[in-house]
């Protein structure tokens, strides 16, 4: 039966996909994690989690233990990020070319969606929230680029999503905004709930407007009463 996957599953962002995941769409969840032990209780409270979610080990960093955790997947989101000052090379970078590699292989993916970063275009090298983000892991930046560039290259319908500085408000709360196949994002680096990108990463694994692209995302103002978040994403979605 097909299956959406989450890698970095355990992380504060994952932890937000796949609660989307369970909430708007029917297919079972695989998450992903180094340890499922430690994340046995974390979706426990979450609808349809009993029926529907399966933890599972794997690590991004070890191509072995890819092919069972993609078997199946039909849609495929990777939100994990290197903890340790040196993980990014080996996350980052190379850890997303194993899964693309590892979706290619398995055949049945039909989209992957990289959670990236806002800035990571080398063409935002001055800029000096990037040289700070680069130097609190090394070169985490350059190699979130180069994990996006090892995605495209890849074969794989893909979708990026470069969000701006995350937030643990609540989702729904806001416009979105989303910049398509931008290089220079200076003038846009706002924030955004980590719930709300998880709910554009969700509908960006089937949204045929979300192929191949990738989509600088921050929030906008207040949503009126009357608005949603699923409507604000149709509205989304629709302009890119």
């Amino acid at each position: 039966m097909p299956v959406n996957v989450v890698f970095g599953a355990g992380g504060p962002t994952g932890q937000e996909c796949v609660k989307r995941l369970l909430k708007s769409t029917q297919l079972p969840v695989r998450a992903v994690v180094r340890d499922p032990s430690k994340y046995a209780d974390t979706f426990k409270q979450e609808a349809g989690a009993e029926s529907r979610l399966e933890l599972v080990t794997g690590d991004v960093t070890d191509p072995a233990s890819l092919t069972a955790a993609v078997s199946d997947a039909q849609g495929i989101i990777f939100a994990a990020s290197g903890k340790g000052y040196w993980s990014a090379e080996g996350v980052d970078n190379k850890g997303v070319g194993n899964v693309a590699s590892a979706a290619k292989s398995g055949g049945t993916v039909q989209r992957v969606v990289l959670v990236s970063s806002m800035l990571t275009h080398p063409s935002n090298r001055l800029n000096p929230i990037r040289i700070l983000l680069n130097n609190i892991r090394w070169s985490l930046m350059d190699h979130k680029y180069q994990g996006e560039e090892k995605l495209k290259a890849s074969g794989i319908s893909y979708t990026i999503v470069r969000p701006g500085g995350l937030t643990n408000k609540p989702a729904g709360q806001v416009t979105l905004n989303a910049d398509v196949n931008m290089t220079k994002e200076g003038g846009h680096a706002g924030s955004i709930s980590r719930g709300d990108v998880a709910a554009v990463c969700v509908e960006a694994l089937t949204n045929p407007a979300a192929a191949n692209k990738t989509l600088s995302i921050y929030s906008g103002k207040a949503l009126e009463a009357e608005q949603t978040l699923d409507g604000e994403l149709k509205r989304l979605f629709s302009t890119i």
